[in-house]
C-alpha cells in the first residue's frame, strides 16, 4: 500500500475528482487555493508528478499540440492510493499544521496594549478572510466548495474565539488598572 503525502494526495484528487488533467493546470489549482500553505507549494508540484508518475501512480500521454505538455491521468494503482489517502482518518482528523493554533497561547505573553492590537488586527483578518472565501466559492466544483465551506466555518470559529479572548483581555486590562 503507498502511503501518500498530503501534497501528493492533494496533487492526486486535482487530477482525479478536479479534471486538472495537465501539470500546468494542477499547479494553477495550487496558486489560486486561498490556502497560504498550499499556494506556497507550487513549486513541488512538478517534482511531485514527476515523482508519482515514476512510482506508476499517474500516467502521462503527449499532448498533440505545439506545447511539450502532457494530459496526466490516475492509473488503478493510483486511484488505489488516492483512494487509501482519502480514507485514513486518522491522518483526516489530524489537527496538522495550524499557524494559528501555534500562536494562540503566545498572544497571552504579549503585554496588554500590545496583545489588544493584535487581536484586534487579527479580528480584521479573519473578517475579512472570511468575505472573501465566501465570494471565492461561488460558483466552485463541488468538491473545491466543500472545502471553502469547512475553511469559512474554521475562519468564523477563529474569530468567534478572537471576540471572547478580546473581551477577556479587555477585562484583564481593567482589572490592572484598578
Amino acid at each position: 500500500m503507498v502511503v501518500l503525502t498530503e501534497l501528493e494526495g492533494a496533487i492526486l484528487s486535482e487530477i482525479h475528482h478536479r479534471g486538472a488533467g495537465t501539470a500546468f493546470k494542477v499547479r494553477k489549482a495550487f496558486l489560486s487555493s486561498p490556502s497560504l500553505e498550499w499556494s506556497g507549494s507550487s513549486g513541488a508540484v512538478y517534482p511531485a508528478i514527476r515523482r508519482l508518475t515514476t512510482e506508476g501512480l499517474i500516467y502521462a500521454e503527449a499532448q498533440n499540440s505545439a506545447r511539450k505538455g502532457s494530459n496526466l491521468g490516475l492509473t488503478a494503482r493510483g486511484v488505489d492510493a488516492l483512494n487509501g489517502w482519502i480514507c485514513d482518518l486518522d491522518r483526516a482528523s489530524g489537527l496538522g499544521l495550524d499557524p494559528f493554533r501555534l500562536r494562540s497561547g503566545l498572544w497571552d505573553e504579549l503585554p496588554v496594549a500590545v496583545r489588544l492590537k493584535q487581536l484586534a488586527g487579527l479580528l480584521i483578518v479573519l473578517k475579512t478572510d472570511i468575505a472573501n472565501l465566501e465570494a471565492y466559492g461561488a460558483g466552485l466544483d463541488r468538491v473545491e466548495k466543500r472545502r471553502v465551506d469547512l475553511s469559512i466555518l474554521q475562519q468564523k470559529a477563529r474569530a468567534g474565539w478572537v471576540e471572547a479572548e478580546l473581551s477577556r483581555a479587555r477585562g484583564d486590562d481593567l482589572k490592572i488598572e484598578t
